[in-house]
């Protein structure tokens, strides 16, 4: 049964052969103008504008997947570019920040310095831990010299004293605290000369200046700095603020009640230094 389909196979793949010769045979021999000829011709006629037709559909089908294969790559790219210069931005942003950070404790150790104090840098880790107390918390400790009762200034002026130290943290109290108290001197200028007083913090953005004379005579924008004694916390000369208003003495108070907005913002610092040693003299 296997034999007779191989044997039709055979004789039919024999007869094909034999056609495909007879008419390679006929298309060689025949004239132009024969039969095979003017059906060729017919063939071409019927199929030339169909075949030109399917050109004209699958061109631009073609070329649109060209397109969109090619879209697809740009689209890659342009994530790729996009990625990269947002690394650049960020790189950017965090050299920048690096930079200023840098300047601001150069400008603190250059406050330092005015006095002829000996610093340790320090950057602020932490804020206020409770609402009783206007303080910060530095990265710097015993380890780094760092001990009670210290002095802390920034790059515009004094922040604050040291008030508890561990191996390699300290808490800072600002001067705005009302726990805060600094002797200071209102520096009026050649004519006045200088007024002592104790700058004392008010819980709020302003400090207050108490003259320790009466009749101390006190005008918006007179600085106010620093004023040091043997044995005290504080140099001599730090700036600590300007006079923003002044309430004239009266019968409630013999001296006038002055309110000095201090020049360290101490509501965004960063970072500062610690006076681990400083000469004592007299404002």
């Amino acid at each position: 049964m296997y034999e007779r389909p191989r044997r039709r196979q055979l004789t039919i793949l024999a007869a094909l052969l034999a056609a495909s010769i007879v008419l390679i045979t006929i298309d060689f021999r025949q004239p132009d103008g024969g039969p095979v000829d003017r059906l060729q011709r017919l063939a071409i006629a019927v199929f030339g504008p169909l075949q030109q037709g399917a050109s004209a559909v699958v061109g631009p089908v073609e070329g649109l997947a060209g397109g969109l294969s090619e879209l697809g790559g740009l689209r890659e790219r342009n994530r790729r570019l996009e990625a990269e210069v947002a690394r650049l931005r960020a790189q950017e942003r965090t050299y920048g920040d690096v930079l200023g950070e840098n300047r601001r404790l150069r400008g603190a150790l250059a406050m330092a310095r005015r006095c002829g104090c000996r610093t340790v840098g320090a950057s602020v880790v932490a804020g206020p831990g409770s609402n009783f107390q206007l303080s910060v918390t530095v990265d710097a400790g015993s380890r780094q010299g760092v001990a009670r009762d210290m002095a802390v200034v920034d790059a515009d002026g004094l922040v604050g004293r040291v008030t508890q130290v561990s191996a390699d943290y300290a808490t800072v109290l600002l001067v705005t605290d009302p726990a805060s108290g600094v002797a200071a001197t209102l520096a009026g200028g050649p004519a006045r000369g200088k007024a002592p007083g104790i700058v004392r913090g008010s819980g709020s953005q302003l400090l207050s200046f108490q003259p320790v004379r009466a009749g101390t005579a006190v005008r918006r924008g007179d600085p106010v700095v620093t004023q040091g004694y043997q044995g005290g916390v504080f140099p001599a000369g730090l700036p600590v603020g300007v006079v923003e208003r002044v309430d004239p003495a009266g019968a409630a108070s013999l001296v006038p009640r002055v309110a000095v907005r201090p020049h360290a913002a101490l509501g965004t610092l960063d970072v500062v230094a610690v006076v681990v040693d400083h000469p004592a003299r007299g404002a």
